[in-house]
């Protein structure tokens, strides 16, 4: 026992030797205090003027204390929330958060709790497209005005209720623009309109006959393509929050009614509106007055605004819609849901009260954080409470429950700029509240600062650089720990030789030489770090797998060994990780992966093989995950078989009782159909066909039982196939036949390729001769050298005796 607990104490102080070699190594090629703490956010800087270590160091393992530092700038972040109880109107805790010191890269935990109060305010805009194919439905809405009132008051006893209408943009080619046509594009129609605000939020007993007078005043309008304006509305009915009443704090849900699409950014161009949608209110006597201004919203917008306003979208469809808007709900990081609206709404009124307890019940968070930022939301459903889809939140939550959720926030880098490094962005619960997140980074240490600290051409540093937060950093051309060693004159490289490999501080890409001092160049690539008096170690020369993961992932790379105790970050191993060895720690050390599940045995037994890197290595005849399958073992020995099997299939027919005759071990049959079903077999191996007459086979299989927890195989029966498998004759005809006709084919393809290429050459020479003729420039008159082919000769004489005459 007494060495047991030696080795121990011994393993355990290698394990923390390994540990801060690890993560010095990480932070040890720091040069002054911002560049420490920007390093890791575990890293540390020593402030005191003597010290002969790296001043900057990790402080995972603080416990070795060899550093023999007095005076560590070590900043740590602080969590300030604002922690206001919970109350009527209070639903979240805290309801607002701040982080100090934040360090680049660190994650910080957040706990953030909701709670949906009884009788929240709840503010409902019912928002209806009145086009025409929507004019039953207004009837239908006109008769359940009072049941709708009623409905949500079950849902909220502290309720309001408003009302808006939409069309579309009045301009061709989305409405008639005949002469009257806008103001009045059918009978009994209404002019149309983008968006009209028709009752702000009344709340109340005078709830229900404001609605129902207001409906009563107003009829269906009409437009011409089938996309409506939805989005124009929807955003104006959010921004616009002094003409629509919205309280504040309440829950705020715009009920979209509709049986149409919407259109979306860039369909305004069809009527020459280029100018993008501002997402701010345009309202003037309640009715939307850029509608031929500015295009419509983007999907992008609208969430935004939305997400921005706190207000929660019910899209109540009809069926043949309700896939599309499903869609748009899937791509909204805004709470919302699509419920199925009738033909003529005449379930409206239940589909409220369905839609708003989903809404009610569900609870999540949307973190609106700036680029930088990494904000995960893990909500912690208990309960009944499910998990949302978007993974964002919990459904099914009841009034008065909590829901519990941790926010991990990080920011990646410093900037360059010190007033960047300040963040300030909300989380908004939909529809219940927001919570401002304000994050200070700290990218500077505290002592850099300070001038009265900062100790200027320094004795200590030779008068060549200055001394700030215990460190020297060097003027120009100076250099050195002290700024003893100077550019022009200190070439010497002896120092820098590693005695083992004879490189120079690891070759030119790893560090240079400077002053007899190796000054380790660090990798561009993230995470990467090369240290060491010579740059021989780094994090990333490691035994990698066959992806090329470095320590397959597994395991932390420090100085060419892969510490498999360690996770890829470098820090330890929790007991409860999966726990890995090998030089690549690529091997599981659990052996779960070699249990055989049914028989919980280990690969099967050692005679069958044997765990390794947690998968099973088969000895001989042996195969499968487990090496529960043997070839050529025991009673599935098909060999064993042969001579029965053949003398069963000649006898069976005449006597089913064959096979006590032919000195068989088993029952062997041959099976009722042509072929043996191995589905209905259960427990089977087929042996190898036995060759048989004309080159058929004879295919039979063995029927076996698993017996006890050893789950030796026993024998119950051998099946044989009642059909020979014999190869398919050649058809000899289809064969001859095929060759005929592709030789037919070939060469009519080719006489049709010859006749094209040929016209398509005399076509090419008659258009040249064509071109060339028309260039000619000689006279296309007769040739000089023509001669005529009758030499016409008269008579002297004749013509003098005609003269006579």
């Amino acid at each position: 026992m007494g060495w047991c607990r030696i080795l121990t104490a011994l393993l355990l102080i290698l394990q923390i030797a390994l540990n801060y070699g690890a993560s010095t190594g990480q932070c040890s090629g720091a040069k002054t205090c911002s560049e420490c703490i920007k390093t890791h956010f575990t890293c540390k800087w020593c402030r005191d003027e003597i010290y002969d270590a790296s001043r900057c160091q990790s402080d995972l393992n603080q416990e070795l204390g060899s550093s023999e530092c007095e005076n560590w700038t070590f900043p740590k972040s602080v969590i300030e929330p604002d922690e206001t109880e919970f109350g009527p109107i209070i639903q979240v805790k805290p309801s607002a958060i701040k982080i100090t010191n934040l360090r680049p890269g660190e994650e910080r935990n957040i706990s953030v709790t909701v709670k949906s109060s009884k009788d929240y305010p709840l503010d409902v805009y019912y928002l209806m497209d009145f086009s025409y194919s929507m004019k039953e439905d207004l009837t239908k809405l006109k008769e359940l005005t009072s049941n709708i009132i009623d409905n949500l008051k079950d849902i909220s006893s502290n309720y309001s209720i408003g009302f808006g209408t939409f069309v579309d943009k009045p301009i061709s080619p989305y409405a008639k623009t005949e002469p009257g046509q806008i103001e009045k594009p059918c009978e009994l129609c209404q002019a149309v309109h983008s968006f009209n605000h028709e009752m702000s939020m009344t709340s109340g007993d005078g709830a229900t006959e404001a609605l129902k007078s207001r409906l009563s005043s107003l009829s269906i309008s009409s437009n011409v393509d089938n996309p409506e304006g939805g989005f124009e509305a929807i955003v104006q009915a959010a921004v616009c929050s002094d003409d629509i009443g919205w309280r504040d704090p309440a829950r705020k849900v715009i009920f979209f009614a509709t049986d149409a699409v919407f259109h979306v950014a860039g369909d305004g161009k069809l009527a020459g509106i280029v100018e993008p949608n501002e997402g701010t209110c345009g309202m003037s006597n309640n009715k939307y007055t850029r509608s031929l201004n500015q295009d419509y919203p983007s999907i992008g917008q609208l969430n935004d605004v939305l997400i921005k306003n706190q207000v929660i979208p019910i899209f109540a469809v009809t069926a043949q819609m309700q896939n599309v808007y499903q869609e748009l709900s899937e791509h909204l990081t805004q709470l919302s849901s699509v419920g199925k609206l009738s033909d003529n709404s005449d379930d409206v009124a239940n589909l409220i009260k369905d839609q708003l307890e989903s809404i009610v019940s569900s609870t999540q968070l949307n973190p609106q954080a700036p680029p930088g930022v990494t904000v995960t939301v893990i909500p912690k459903c208990a309960g009944a409470q499910t998990e949302m889809v978007n993974g964002q939140g919990c459904s099914n939550v009841t009034i008065d429950e909590e829901v519990s959720f941790s926010i991990v926030v990080k920011v990646a880098e410093c900037l360059s700029e010190e007033e960047a490094n300040s963040y300030n962005f909300n989380i908004e619960v939909p529809g219940i509240a927001t919570i401002p997140i304000s994050i200070d980074m700290i990218c500077e240490c505290p002592c850099e600062k300070d001038e009265d600290n900062i100790d200027k051409g320094s004795d200590k540093c030779n008068s060549a650089g200055d001394l700030i937060c215990g460190a020297c950093q060097c003027h120009a051309e100076s250099y050195g720990k002290n700024c003893e060693c100077n550019q022009t004159k200190d070439k010497s490289k002896d120092k820098c030789i590693n005695p083992v490999s004879g490189a120079i501080c690891g070759g030119d890409n790893n560090g240079k030489c400077i002053c007899g001092q190796c000054e380790c160049i660090q990798p561009s690539r993230d995470n990467y770090q090369r240290w060491g008096e010579f740059c021989e170690c780094s994090n990333y020369e490691c035994p990698r797998n066959e992806d090329n993961q470095i320590c397959s992932n597994n395991g932390y790379c420090f100085c060419g060994d892969c510490d498999c105790n360690k996770t890829a970050n470098g820090t330890p191993k929790q007991t409860t990780d999966p726990q890995f060895t090998g030089k690549d720690c690529g091997c599981p050390v659990s052996k779960e992966g070699c249990i055989h599940p049914e028989t919980g045995i280990e690969c099967s037994g050692s005679t069958n093989g044997e765990c390794v890197c947690g998968e099973c290595q088969c000895k001989p005849d042996h195969y499968g995950k487990y090496c529960d399958i043997c070839q050529n073992c025991g009673p599935l020995n098909c060999t064993l078989y042969l001579d029965c099997v053949e003398c069963v299939y000649e006898k069976f027919d005449d006597d089913k009782e064959a096979w006590r005759n032919c000195e068989c071990d088993k029952s062997t049959v041959l099976s009722s159909d042509e072929t043996v079903d191995t589905t209905k077999l259960g427990r089977h191996k087929q042996c190898e066909p036995i060759p048989y007459d004309d080159n058929c086979n004879l295919i039979y299989f063995l029927h076996y039982t698993d017996m006890g927890t050893t789950k030796q195989r026993i024998l119950d029966e051998i099946l044989i196939d009642r059909e020979l498998d014999c190869p398919s004759q050649p058809d000899i005809i289809a064969i001859v036949a095929g060759v005929i006709g592709g030789i037919l084919a070939v060469g009519i393809l080719l006489l049709i390729l010859w006749k094209i290429y040929t016209t398509i050459v005399d076509k090419r020479e008659y258009t040249k001769f064509l071109e060339e003729r028309s260039k000619a420039k000689w006279n296309t008159g007769l040739s000089p050298l023509y001669k005529e082919p009758m030499t016409k000769y008269t008579n002297p004489l004749y013509t003098a005796a005609a003269s006579r005459m």
